[in-house]
């Protein structure tokens, strides 16, 4: 399996969905926003917390289950 595949089945995951795109990322099933400003922000997931890193970053589109994200990302990470 290749790596790419590998990151792939990780985050298409049965419960939520990440998808990076250049400047944007997509969520699907996220919980709740915790924190929110323009170089950090911390998204609830049913078993952990995704954190993305970047400048200039803002609310694309947001529904109950779906959120994109842009920006000038440059990390994301989970606890």
């Amino acid at each position: 399996m290749h790596m790419l595949d590998i990151i792939n089945s990780a985050l298409r995951n049965n419960n939520y969905y990440i998808c990076l795109y250049k400047n944007n990322i997509y969520l699907y099933n996220y919980i709740d926003i915790l924190s929110f400003d323009n170089s950090l922000i911390m998204i609830k997931f049913d078993s952990f917390n995704l954190k993305i890193k970047g400048s200039n970053m803002l609310i694309k589109h947001m529904q109950e289950k779906e959120l994109i994200i842009s920006g000038n990302i440059v990390g994301v990470s989970y606890e």
